[in-house]
């Protein structure tokens, strides 16, 4: 997945002919001037550029599309280059004297630079076997990542602060031990710099994870629009009704992403899902995409500029923010991702008191729970209640957009609209002109930003919570029995993606034919779920099958009671109705997604002189 970079000086291809950024007359519009004759300038909309790009042809890798060994070696790969990266005149002598530390070729090193400077993403620099000529180079398998770890964890994670030789050494004996290639130190030495600085302070060098104060130790330094988000859960203080009964279901939760430097509101996401890494993902999504089409389907008026990715993402320690799913992406655009200092809520004011404001505004809905039971007295909330998720979505977005963003903020003393044109228009001391980087390819950061699962594809498909898929196009991973007998090593693991709203297929990438395959249930038959139902049906079959292995009709035998259950209730309990009204929105978010996509990848379709679906039925999308 490419990156669209606006920087003044940059050049882009825009209607098949090259231009040269010159200025930004706004935040949505760039002065670009030919680089040929007649050098003429012209005024692109920063979404026509983007689009454009999106509908080029990309042959590169990206992070939906490679597993955690291809990535954990673009990752080293990215760390060798990283010195050159900023030098502004690069000279020949500085190449040789990192491929002579990395221990690798001139050239070799040419190349990477060469794949990363057109891509900007780090997992441009996986293998790619069809064009490197390297093909059969041993790389890391299972068994020599299963030492590497254990080994790091026997003494490097360890007081006694054994050196990088001594592992390197245990490392080297252990592998000679089961007859595999001990890796080459620098991987050694890469690996060990991406453990999280915490887990060093508190097993190797004994202190206490409250005195690593999060480590960096101070607050990121912030100058920018985009140097730093910050980003938080929070229970909105508003009961909701369901859309059929407008009967209560609850408080929903909120996700929200804010810029420091201008206290923007970046994103947001509302669901009545507890907080996942799909919570988070979706907040990102919506925070990195311009937002002129969200604000067009809930027919809001007026502007939200600020989009793109930015440079640091600062959370705290909650598990969701701690999947390694989210740490790759954030590895994958170069993101820095820091967390709180543990016990030092401190650290997250800037998004903690944005929430704050917001729900003050919130204590003016009908159907508040305000900020205590004392707060809110004898006012019955649920009584109260009248407003649905998704107009509690276009009261938020609107408050946002036109209320918040337009209100002085004390700690700025302007407005947060006013700071960030100051910040993108280079206004005050230590800014620069600049529009954000945005990836070209929507399709591929919606899939980057969903949850992954590594899977081995046996003969009867891929099998994901008792779950089995099936499509034709699997046939070519499925290796016969006797061949594994044979290279008991191979590998067939897939990384599939699902969304949490509907497991009824999930996405697997083929180098191939370089499309993503849609991959349905083994047995097309069965209803659709999202994960919450898919959750509680594998527990209402357990109760139902003692003795042997659950199996899929288990699966969905249960669903099916558990439907009936709710049909024969003659009232409905709230937790059902907040189930209901949970999966009703986030079709209707699905849905919304779908008509986003369907003009670019259309548009890709009649390019590439393919079709949504293949000869055999099954779908796929494009790339472009």
């Amino acid at each position: 997945m490419g990156l669209v970079k606006l920087d003044i000086g940059s050049k882009i291809i825009f209607d098949d002919k090259e231009y040269m950024i010159k200025s930004f007359p706004s935040l949505d519009e760039v002065l670009a001037k030919l680089t040929t004759t007649p050098y003429n300038e012209k005024i692109l909309k920063v979404s026509e550029i983007i689009k454009e790009s999106r509908n080029a042809n990309e042959s590169t890798k990206s992070l939906v599309e490679v597993n955690d060994e291809k990535f954990q070696q673009a990752l080293e790969r990215y760390l060798i280059i990283e010195p050159l990266l900023n030098i502004p005149n690069r000279k020949a002598e500085d190449v040789e004297k990192i491929a002579k530390q990395s221990n690798k070729g001139t050239a070799t090193i040419y190349r990477w630079l060469s794949t990363f400077e057109q891509y900007n993403t780090v997992s441009s620099l996986a293998t790619n076997r069809e064009n490197c000529g390297q093909k059969g180079k041993s790389r890391l398998n299972e068994s020599v990542n299963a030492i590497i770890n254990a080994v790091i964890d026997e003494f490097y994670l360890n007081k006694q602060q054994y050196p990088l030789s001594i592992i390197y050494m245990k490392i080297a004996e252990k592998c000679k031990n089961i007859g595999a290639d001990c890796p080459n130190i620098n991987t050694i030495r890469n690996r060990i710099n991406n453990i999280q600085p915490k887990l060093v302070a508190k097993h190797r060098k004994g202190m206490p994870i409250r005195e690593t104060r999060g480590m960096p130790s101070n607050f990121p330094e912030v100058k920018m629009p985009l140097d730093v988000i910050q980003i938080d859960h929070t229970k909105m203080d508003v009961i909701i009704v369901d859309e059929k009964t407008r009967e209560s279901i609850g408080r929903p939760y909120i996700t929200v992403a804010i810029d420091v430097f201008s206290r923007m509101i970046y994103g947001f996401y509302i669901t009545l899902e507890a907080p996942s890494f799909f919570s988070v993902g979706q907040c990102l999504l919506n925070a990195i995409l311009p937002k002129d089409d969200t604000l067009k389907q809930y027919d809001i008026k007026g502007e939200w500029p600020v989009y793109g990715l930015p440079r640091v993402i600062h959370m705290d320690n909650a598990k969701e923010f701690r999947s390694i799913s989210l740490h790759n992406f954030c590895q994958e655009f170069r993101i820095s991702d820091v967390y709180r200092p543990v016990a030092r809520p401190e650290f997250g004011g800037h998004v903690e008191r944005v929430i704050k404001t917001c729900m003050q505004n919130v204590h003016q809905l009908p159907g508040t729970t305000r900020s205590s039971i004392a707060e809110r007295g004898t006012y019955k909330s649920e009584d109260y209640a009248a407003m649905t998720i998704d107009e509690l979505e276009k009261w938020y977005l609107d408050f946002v957009v036109n209320i918040y963003h337009k209100t002085v903020h004390g700690s700025i003393g302007m407005t947060p609209e006013e700071k960030l044109y100051q910040g993108i228009f280079g206004i005050g001391e230590g800014t620069i002109p600049f529009l954000p980087t945005v990836p070209s390819n929507t399709l591929k950061l919606r899939m980057a930003l969903l949850p992954a699962i590594e899977r081995t594809v046996q003969k009867n498909g891929i099998t994901i919570d008792y779950i089995t898929y099936f499509s034709e196009t699997l046939r070519k991973w499925i290796i016969p029995s006797q061949y594994k007998k044979i290279n008991p090593n191979i590998n067939n693991k897939l990384l599939c993606r699902r969304d949490p709203r509907d497991v009824s297929k999930i996405y697997v990438y083929d180098e191939d034919i370089k499309d993503y395959i849609i991959v349905p249930y083994a047995d097309i038959r069965r209803p659709k779920m999202d994960l919450t139902e898919l959750r509680k049906s594998i527990a209402e079959a357990r109760k139902a099958v003692s003795g042997r292995e659950l199996e899929p009709y288990d699966i969905f035998e249960a669903y099916d009671r558990l439907q009936q259950y709710v049909k024969n209730a003659k009232f409905e309990k709230k937790s059902v109705r907040r189930q209901k009204s949970s999966k009703l929105h986030m079709n209707k978010n699905l849905k919304m997604e779908k008509e986003l996509l369907d003009n670019s990848q259309m548009e890709a379709v009649k390019s590439s002189n393919k079709t949504i679906e293949d000869d055999d039925g099954y779908e796929y999308y494009p790339i472009g």
